[in-house]
């Protein structure tokens, strides 16, 4: 009896530490869906499941025992009386398992697309087919598709359980063995036909009858059909393909009453001719189809396509967002004068002369001051700087995982990040290095943009867990030699209670959590640190930009990150990148201490966030509660933009005639990415690879060119704004066709404008530029000099921006030396216009000399360092000592040499002083 109680004990203890074990996940994920505040997203997806696995589960449990009853009969005669009644039981249990395992599959599986079809929102726009309202196959026609396909699944179920029991039951009565040692199945006897031969002609029948409903189903399909010259149904698909699939329903159901008779009646021939009929017009279909294309489509097919060349035209627009873009006409003029210069010295003031890849690297020499420390990407935003609208580079410094070799390093001392380097966009000092307005540990600001507290425990690169509030505190930041410490006062993780520490140590497999004795009670865990899984967590059915980036907001720092939401169930609209209809509806705000995140609507007109509204309550906020000053921060996405500019290269067009004929094709400017040693920086460096993002080198060392955001004005407008701008060329020659632009800035945002270029004449492209660069005597001269001095070349961005009705080109040239830690610093400016080009130190004197425009003192550029030095007669022995104090400075800086560092920072204030006086 002892033993019994002890075994039942040990039974119930174990099964509790499986439940616990298994049951780990759970527990931890409800803990930290709640701390971030949506709770009701996890048990969203959890109740939708458990309230479909019920009904689904009692259909699977019926259909299948309502079957099993109509087969006691004959089980019965097989098994006899006696054990019927333990077969029986077998039966409940295997329909159990069967129901089960079925329900839950089809609940896990499709509980999206119910949750969909119930809450479909109309997108108000109908297909030209079938007229059937897009939401129709967006929402809609997924799940219907799905339950046929189920339906079907459960027949064959019924039929492989008939012959399973047939067999099962039955075998050893029903097999002989001849004298030639051959065995038969004696079907005069005990046959499956006398067994379930009213069951099998009545599964028979529906199948047949489900297959029919299929095929009506799949006639809405056509509306993806890649058959005709354009995306979408054409004339073939139109005329034969829905016209055969409509004679195949109906064949299929009167199939399936010839298959229930014949079965019955034991006629075989009829269901024979019957299936032979389907299997002949499931083959004729398409060679009907094929030699309709080949001899009727193709002698006419301009004519007979047009019309669906013009649904795919108008649906592909619509889908990608592209269907109201303003054209405007532009002929460049070549002649830039100094009176349109000094008109739109805005544009000037804000020309961009730092690019991504240099300014990245310079950092990340510069600006690390520890090794445990990493630049990951260099974002472009705009900010009010000491009352002037600013572009600028944005770099978040977070911890370097990477770098972290112990686990209390990694998980309890070096926990986030701190502060950013930002730096002027349109200027750099006078050794061509950034213009710095924010950099160092701790934070030197020299604007006026309050930031508090610059500690970053999310970011890009947080991919592990930490624990804070731990005996002896976390690093913070480094002064000299010494480590400042914080504890962490912020609303972030989960309280490490004694029960919360055994979850951990199972969770991460890691009993350190549990035996450190740096955790206390008070210490916390903080998880999903990295700022795109943690909205992927909360939201997965979103598709977040490859390109986050950080925004100073209220005195600290906040994550913003585009999220899309989309479809390729649009009729008519060819896809792109796996999408055939997408929209920026969502923007997302991370604390970059805290971690909270807010999903913010903004584009209300999109049916599919609508339809998420109305699934997740409570997840998304109107646009409305945004604070005012992150939406000055709002950026036209890049992966968008560039998705749209691909889809622009085909659908610029309105004319299905020119879409047919290709006469209009174009393609987005290539530019060169690697040339004779040459480096050429392009676009935001570290963007995590996208969907829709994918641009590849060809052989030539060429790739697509990135769009770039810009500080400009448009032709027409009165004040610069920041955009996003690309250029095309037609297809198969460089001549730059069109520019289009993503405009961003207040009540403008997400409005598209192209300028088409007259295609008769060459326009530089930025190929065709960066070519003329390296083909000018004089440029490749100087460059020449540079590389044969053992020194690195690297061009900057190409840059082309209206002025008025003119373009004005621009390149930098960055210098490094061969050397592992050396940094690039920019040391000419190419300026072009029309058949002119220059290369000068600065863009003053590009400007100087290119337009012989000489800005006045309120007119040049922000940069001071930037303007022509004057010739004078003085002695230039103080500049050459402030230039050697400033080299010392910056190595001292690189050796983490903080103390040195200051030392020749207050000899170099000194100097310059003194400089300033005489």
């Amino acid at each position: 009896m002892k033993n019994k109680i002890l075994n039942t004990v040990l039974i119930s203890i174990l099964l509790l530490v499986v439940v616990f074990f298994v049951s780990t996940n759970f527990i931890i994920n409800v803990q930290w869906f709640k701390e971030v505040g949506y709770l009701n997203v996890f048990f969203t997806k959890l109740i939708a499941i458990c309230k479909l696995f019920v009904p689904i589960f009692t259909l699977y449990f019926g259909v299948i025992a309502i079957y099993l009853f109509t087969l006691r009969k004959s089980i019965r005669s097989l098994v006899g009386d006696t054990k019927f009644k333990s077969v029986k039981k077998y039966f409940l249990l295997s329909n159990l398992v069967i129901s089960m395992l079925g329900a839950g599959a089809t609940a896990t599986t499709q509980w999206y697309k119910i949750l969909q079809f119930t809450n479909a929102v109309p997108f108000g726009e109908v297909d030209p087919i079938f007229n059937k309202d897009i939401s129709f196959y967006v929402f809609k026609l997924p799940l219907v598709q799905s339950i046929f396909s189920t339906a079907i699944s459960l027949i064959i179920i019924l039929v492989l359980i008939t012959v399973i029991i047939y067999l099962a039951l039955g075998f050893k009565d029903k097999i002989y063995q001849n004298k030639d040692n051959v065995i038969n199945i004696n079907s005069k006897t005990y046959g499956i036909r006398k067994f379930a031969g009213k069951q099998l002609a009545v599964l028979a029948s529906v199948l047949s009858l489900l297959i029919g409903c299929s095929y009506l189903l799949k006639s809405y399909n056509l509306v993806y059909s890649t058959r005709g010259v354009s995306y979408g149904a054409g004339y073939t698909d139109v005329k034969i393909t829905m016209i055969f699939y409509k004679i195949i329903a109906v064949a299929c159901v009167i199939s399936s009453i010839v298959v229930f008779i014949s079965i019955l009646k034991l006629k075989f021939r009829p269901i024979i001719i019957s299936i032979a009929s389907i299997a002949v017009l499931i083959v004729l279909e398409p060679v009907v189809a094929i030699l309709t294309q080949q001899f009727v489509v193709k002698p006419n097919e301009m004519e007979l396509e047009k019309p669906y060349i013009s649904y795919s035209i108008d649906a592909t627009k619509k889908a990608f967002n592209i269907d109201e873009i303003e054209v405007k006409e532009m002929e460049p003029n070549e002649n830039i004068t100094s009176e349109k210069l000094e008109d739109n010295k805005d544009i000037i003031e804000n020309l961009k002369v730092n690019s991504t890849g240099p300014l990245l690297s310079f950092y990340q020499q510069v600006q690390l001051i520890k090794n445990y420390y990493e630049f990951n990407d260099a974002d472009t935003d705009r900010y009010n700087i000491n009352g002037k609208y600013t572009q600028v580079f944005v770099s978040p410094r977070e911890i370097n995982r990477e770098a972290m070799t112990t686990w209390q390093n990694k998980h309890l001392r070096y926990t986030h990040g701190y502060g950013l380097a930002m730096s002027r966009v349109n200027s750099v000092t006078e050794f061509g290095q950034p213009d710095f307005v924010m950099k160092d540990i701790p934070t030197v600001n020299t604007t006026d943009i309050n930031l508090e507290n610059p500690r970053i425990y999310f970011g890009e690169s947080d991919n592990d867990y930490v624990i804070v509030n731990t005996e002896g505190g976390e690093f913070d930041y480094p002064t000299g030699d010494t480590e400042n410490t914080f504890n962490y006062n912020g609303t972030g993780g989960l309280k490490m209670t004694p029960f919360n520490r055994v979850l951990f140590s199972i969770y991460e497999r890691n009993p350190k959590i549990l035996m450190s004795s740096s955790i206390t009670s008070e210490s916390r865990i903080i998880l999903n640190r990295n700022i795109v899984k943690r909205v992927q967590e909360i939201a997965p059915f979103l598709t977040y930009d490859s390109d986050p980036y950080i925004v100073v907001h209220d005195g600290r720092l906040v994550w913003m990150i585009d999220a899309y939401t989309s479809t390729d169930k649009y009729p008519f609209s060819e896809p792109h990148e796996g999408v055939n209809y997408i929209r920026n509806s969502v923007k997302v705000v991370v604390d970059a201490f805290n971690g909270n995140v807010d999903f913010y609507v903004t584009d209300e007109n999109d049916p599919i966030i609508n339809c998420y509204l109305k699934i997740y309550k409570g997840l998304f906020k109107p646009l409305s509660e945004m604070p005012e000053d992150l939406k000055e921060h709002f950026r036209y996405p890049q992966d968008l933009f560039e998705l749209q500019s691909k889809v622009l290269t085909k659908y610029h067009v309105d004319d299905p005639i020119k879409l047919f004929t290709e006469e209009d094709l174009w393609d987005r400017s290539l530019e060169v990415v690697k040339h004779g040693g040459e480096n050429l920086s392009q676009g935001d460096e570290g963007k995590e690879e996208s969907i829709l993002n994918k641009a590849k080198e060809n052989k030539n060392n060429e790739a697509e060119n990135e769009g770039l955001y810009l500080m400009t004005k448009l032709p027409d407008e009165e004040n610069v704004e920041m955009m996003l701008l690309d250029y095309f060329n037609m297809r198969g020659k460089q001549s730059m066709v069109a520019l289009l632009g993503a405009r961003m800035d207040g009540d403008n945002y997400g409005e598209l404008v192209m300028y088409k270029f007259p295609p008769q004449r060459t326009i530089y492209s930025p190929i065709l530029f960066k070519n003329r660069i390296q083909q000018d005597p004089n440029i490749s001269k100087e460059i020449s000099l540079w590389a044969g001095k053992g020194s690195e070349v690297i061009y900057g961005d190409i840059i082309i921006v209206p002025i008025e009705d003119s373009l004005l080109y621009l390149n930098t040239i960055y210098l490094k030396a061969n050397s592992e830690n050396s940094m690039p610093e920019m040391k000419r400016v190419i300026l072009s216009n029309g058949d002119k080009i220059v290369i000068e130190e600065n863009i003053e004197k590009a400007l100087l000399k290119l337009f012989n425009y000489n800005s006045s003192e309120e007119n040049k550029n922000s940069n001071k360092d930037e303007t022509p030095k004057t010739e004078t007669t003085s002695d230039n022995s103080g500049v050459k000592e402030a230039a050697d104090l400033f080299n010392k400075a910056i190595e001292a800086q690189k050796n983490g040499d903080w103390a040195t560092y200051g030392e020749f920072i207050n000899k170099l204030g000194d100097v310059l002083n003194k400089m300033s006086q005489e």
